[in-house]
């Protein structure tokens, strides 16, 4: 698999009665768009907090 960077992100509602949404991602001159839901965007929100708040690790250096 080959790992594209994102150059924009879009996210639009599709409806607010049964909250649903498409988050649209460019990269590489190409668009992916996929279609959520409130559960999903949840998920997707709790994750994205644990990556921004993650303390870096430090890479231990092995002496000899």
């Amino acid at each position: 698999m080959t790992m594209q960077r994102a150059t924009n992100i879009a996210v639009s509602t599709v409806s607010a009665v049964s909250l649903r949404g498409t988050i649209e991602i460019d990269c590489a001159e190409t668009v992916a768009t996929f279609e959520i839901d409130d559960e999903l965007a949840h998920r997707l929100c709790a994750d994205l907090e644990r990556f921004l708040t993650q303390v870096p690790r430090r890479v231990r250096t092995a002496r000899f």
